[in-house]
């Protein structure tokens, strides 16, 4: 009995050194272990075995980053540099085979002739995701070609410092999901038709985005919107979107649009089905500065971030008025901008119950009294507050501020489970 079980226990023992496990994994499981590596690693297990010998020239996703060859080139210069880095990136493409369904290439280095090159193999090969990164030190922008709208079978594109101008026969990209523009050039018509153009999109990401007039957003199926910009007035016709996270980093009240209706503020109507609003920088200067209406209730909103000057009248009727229609907020952030101004608002002395807000955080939490003014209305206006934090450096302990814990003690609290917290 004794002997059978040794025997069959060298019978493994031989097996485990004639076939290491990962070899004999299915290729797609191998492929899948590859694209997890930097490129170079992953190309460097051609020589494990002949097994191995083209296993990485079939993945179908390549990701290339400067960092991934900083210790083969670093000796070399700029010239030298953008040259092997290009001629590296030719030779994957030239020896992979099988489709390419994401390409992810991060580097600083501008090379317009080789870019067209890759996109151009790229739209033959069934690209799906394609971010394509450019990190360059200067201002300079690379141009996408025109064969790049030839990629129908897109379902993702991420865009960093491009210059973007549709092409005449551009039809749309009817699969595409995710749209991502980090500090592009384009029209506010080519952005316009380009998200028109994409009957599925889901995602639209746009920092940095610099259009010469108000951008209109028509996306039926969009579900998530988030713009950084500066001045920029938007209109919205997203009746699905459920996030909507938007920062504007300058403001500049234009004279000729005095009294008129503004369009990113009429665009809050069409958004009943709102989950999570974010408005940050100066987002609420920019709606306050002309005629505000809302919906009287938003039912599915459950998280709001707002940046708010809370010794600003126009700003405060604004907040109060989202906040009243959020009759199911789970979770507010606020984040202080205190001006000049230290006149306090009487709308924080008005009532609303919020039957389901939970955990509340304030940042940049100043003791003035308009800020304690919204605290004290929070703590007497949620039945069901676990939490209220006050982020602030500065006030970290009793000791530092007894006078605003003192009062803090001294506002009603409509729960009793609230506790207020200083971080």
């Amino acid at each position: 009995m004794l002997m059978a079980s040794s025997q069959h226990e060298k019978r493994i023992a031989n097996a485990a050194t004639d076939h290491d496990i990962i070899t004999i994994l299915p290729v797609e499981i191998k492929e899948k272990i590859l694209t997890k590596l930097p490129i170079k690693d992953a190309v460097r297990t051609s020589i494990l075995s002949t097994k191995w010998r083209y296993t990485w020239a079939s993945i179908p996703e390549i990701l290339v980053k400067d960092d991934d060859l900083v210790s083969t080139l670093s000796t070399i210069d700029e010239a030298g540099y953008s040259s092997r880095f290009t001629k590296i990136v030719d030779l994957l493409l030239f020896i992979h085979k099988g489709p390419i369904l994401e390409f992810n290439l991060s580097t600083k280095h501008l090379c317009p002739e080789a870019f067209d090159r890759w996109i151009l193999n790229l739209s033959r090969n069934g690209i799906t995701k394609l971010i394509f990164k450019l990190n360059c030190a200067s201002d300079t922008k690379y141009k996408i070609p025109t064969n790049f709208f030839c990629c129908t079978t897109l379902q993702l594109v991420q865009l960093f410092r491009c210059v973007i101008k549709l092409s005449r026969g551009f039809e749309g990209f009817k699969l595409l999901r995710s749209l991502s523009l980090h500090e592009c050039s384009i029209s506010a018509a080519d952005t316009e038709k380009l998200i028109t153009s994409s009957p599925r999109l889901k995602s639209l990401y746009l920092y940095n985005l610099q259009v010469e007039r108000s951008l209109k957003i028509y996306a039926v199926k969009l579900k998530c919107l988030i713009i950084v910009g500066e001045n920029l007035d938007l209109q919205m016709i997203t009746p699905q979107l459920t996030v909507a996270c938007i920062k504007l980093t300058n403001f500049m009240p234009s004279p000729a649009r005095v009294g008129c209706r503004n369009d990113l503020c009429q665009s809050f109507g069409g958004l009943l089905g709102i989950q999570r609003i974010f408005l940050l920088g100066l987002c609420i200067p920019h709606l306050v500065n002309e005629p505000v209406e809302l919906p009287k209730a938003f039912f599915y909103l459950k998280e709001i971030i707002l940046q708010v000057d809370f010794a600003d009248q126009k700003e405060c009727s604004f907040v109060f008025l989202l906040l009243q229609g959020a009759i199911n907020l789970r979770k507010l952030s606020l984040v202080v901008r205190i001006s000049e101004n230290t006149n306090s608002s009487s709308f924080w002395e008005k009532d609303i119950v919020f039957k389901h807000l939970q955990t509340v955080e304030i940042l940049k939490f100043k003791s003035s009294g308009p800020v304690l003014a919204v605290v004290k209305f929070i703590l007497r206006s949620a039945p069901v507050l676990r939490e209220i934090t006050l982020f602030e450096k500065d006030i970290k302990s009793k000791e530092q501020s007894p006078s605003v814990f003192k009062q803090l003690l001294k506002f009603q609290r409509a729960s009793a489970k609230a506790e207020v917290i200083f971080a």
